[in-house]
This record gives structure tokens, sequence and C-alpha cells, in this order.
């Protein structure tokens, strides 16, 4: 019984150092870099062995609606610890992503998510590098790549005041992306989306196919919310492309696969106990910190969005005022990139609390 009641010590103990992040800022030659889970930082390389690639290939079609950033991340990548692990070691572009697709009271988006999985690279065989003891191993070691990518196609509705928003989810309660262009429903929309903007667009963490990016700028994708219709016809050759037989996803096969995420392991449960003697103990104390850089980031990510619809559909009257707009919030934008960069990393600085 004391055998078994310490094999199961071992294996909780194991699986609090084992953890999954999603990013798209790592590569294979990042396998066996040391990462210390206190601050969701890489260190120097302290294993080394042989990489080997496991294809699992596999796809997943989504329909998103009105998801916050916590549930775009949820329903996307899956959530670590309450979802603070995914995004503080996440790229710039990932992250961006995420707060992209997600919902405000100033905006309404709805998308297409195709979720493409390309298989994973492990190392295996380990051992220790010469010389470890002179470096920082922190206290595990990135043992897994995950390939794969993530598309959205997505439509939004970007609203000049909570007002307008709020009138309009009570009173559609249709789906926005891929409905049958309906007299009544295209009317219904025109009504309470009078003073909006509606815009489609494709983003992803990796490059997009080619033809899904001829697509999106030969067609119309700003559209006044009191006259959608351009926008519609757009929707459906999107459509037709997503669920073709030679569209997204054949296009999708074809390109090279993409870093998705990463998965580390501790080095006690790897064997190399020399290396797991010298690491960090202690848990981390600044999710607090971290969800408020990331939540302030977000809105900064959004405004500019925002900006750059009604820049796109503004008449005479209206373009120096949407101007000035999209120059406050790219400027609001780029201090808070820069103050992410730096908080993310080293959220122990005055200015990040």
């Amino acid at each position: 019984m004391r055998i078994l009641v310490s094999l199961l010590i071992l294996c909780c103990s194991f699986s609090v150092f084992s953890q999954r992040y999603y990013t798209e800022s790592y590569t294979q030659a990042d396998l066996g870099r040391g990462f210390n889970q206190q601050s969701h930082t890489p260190d120097a390389k302290c294993v080394t062995g042989q990489v080997r690639y496991h294809s699992a290939m596999s796809g997943e079609l989504d329909y998103l609606q009105r998801l916050n950033a916590t549930q775009v991340r949820r329903r996307t990548f899956g959530e670590v610890h309450g979802g603070v692990n995914l995004f503080i070691i996440a790229g710039s572009v990932s992250t961006s992503i995420t707060h992209r697709n997600s919902t405000d009271k100033l905006s309404l988006t709805s998308q297409l998510h195709l979720k493409f999985d390309e298989g994973y690279s492990t190392l295996e065989n380990r051992q220790v590098v010469a010389g470890y003891e002179n470096n920082d191993c922190g206290n595990s070691f990135i043992y897994q790549l995950d390939y794969g990518r993530d598309v959205f196609i997505n439509t939004r509705l970007h609203f000049r005041s909570e007002a307008d928003y709020k009138r309009f989810v009570t009173k559609i309660k249709i789906r926005l992306l891929f409905f049958k262009k309906t007299i009544t429903k295209v009317k219904l929309i025109e009504k309470y989306a009078a003073n909006a903007v509606l815009s489609i667009d494709a983003n992803s963490s990796a490059p997009l196919p080619a033809e899904l990016t001829s697509l999106l700028n030969n067609n119309t994708q700003h559209c006044r919310g009191s006259d959608i219709t351009p926008c519609l016809t757009t929707l459906q050759r999107l459509s037709d492309y997503v669920f073709g037989n030679s569209g997204l996803a054949k296009d999708l096969k074809l390109m090279e696969k993409a870093p998705r995420g990463i998965t580390t392991r501790s080095y006690e449960e790897s064997g190399h106990y020399a290396l797991q003697s010298q690491s960090i103990k202690t848990e981390p104390q600044y999710d607090f910190i971290w969800q408020k850089i990331e939540s302030r980031y977000g809105a900064a990510v959004r405004r500019l969005e925002r900006a750059r619809a009604f820049l796109a559909i503004a008449n005479d009257g209206e373009l120096d005022a949407a101007q000035l707009e999209v120059e406050r919030a790219t400027i609001l934008l780029s201090d808070m990139e820069g103050i992410r960069s730096v908080c993310m990393t080293s959220p122990w600085l005055a200015q990040c609390s």
C-alpha cells in the first residue's frame, strides 16, 4: 500500500511539470531547450537527443459565434491552468488572432474555424549536453513540437456605440455567417445595423493559402450596415471555396506544416535528476498581472480593427474623423505591444503592476 501511495504521489508530481502551450514562435531546433515555468520563457539547451516526427493528420471545422477572448481560447486551443499558460508565450500573431476573433460590446464576430493538425515531433533517446552545469536549464525542457494551423474566416459587425450593439443583438436572432440570402433577413440586418460596418476577413497563425488571399482581395470586404449585399456576394464565394472539394482543405494540405504549440516535460519525469536538482521550484505569482495586460492588449487590437473598418466605408464628411481614430488606435496598440512584450517576460517590473 505504501508503495502504491508513493507511486501515485510521484505521478501527480509529474503531471504538475508536464504542460502544453500554444505558440507559433518555436521550431524543431528548440526541442531540448530548458523552459522556466515560472516566467514561461525558454532557457539554454540542456538536453539533446533524436528528433522523431509522428504523422497525425486531421481537420475539424467549427462554427463559432459571439465568443469573448477567453471562450475563443478554450474552444480553439483548449485550456491549461485557467488559460494563462496558453497565451503567455504565444507569439504576437496568434495572440492578436485570439482577440480579433472575439466579441466585445462594440463588435460582433462570427466565424468558421478550421483546426488543421499536421502531426508532431518529439525528442527521443535523450541525454544531457556537455557543460550543462554552467547553463540555466529552467525547471523543465521542451519535449514536443506540434504542427498545424488555425484558419478563421470571419464576418464582423462593428458598432459606433454600445447602445447600437445592444439594440442589434436584442433584435436579431440569426447567424451572420453563411445564412440564406432572403430579402427578409437582409432587410432586418440592414435596419438594425444601419450605423454599423460589416467586414469580412480571414486570419491565421501561419500563412494563408494564396487562393483564399486572392479571393478576399478581389471581392468586397467592407459594407455599410445599411447596404450589405456586396458583402453577401463575397460570403457566398467564400462558402463555395471553404466547402468545395478543390477548395480550402486541399490547399492547406499542399502547404508546408507550421508550428502550432509545444509540450514541456520535467527533468525528473525524463530521468535527468541532475538537471532537476538545480531547477526552480516556485509557482508563478504573476497571473493577475498577465491577465490584466492581455485584456488591455486585446481591447487595443479590437479598437484598431474597428477603426479601420469605419475608415474603409467613410465618405468625405466622415473621412477626417475616421483617419484620426485609426491614428490614435495605431499608437495605442503600439504602446500596448511594447508593454506586453516587457511584462509577459518580466512581470515583476514596476511598470507592469
